[in-house]
């Protein structure tokens, strides 16, 4: 699994595109996101 942001400006490696930009949240595992957020504005994610 892994979560994929659309519309927020975040680092690369916190993008969430597995085995591209980020290693995929195997199950039974937790990954916690942490970026600041720099603007304002409606933003959306998927897994």
């Amino acid at each position: 699994t892994s979560v994929h942001w659309h519309g927020i400006l975040l680092p690369n490696e916190q993008d969430g595109v597995p085995h591209v930009t980020t290693p995929p949240i195997l199950p039974g595992t937790t990954h916690t996101f942490e970026f600041p957020i720099t603007h304002a504005g409606t933003f959306w994610y998927h897994s």
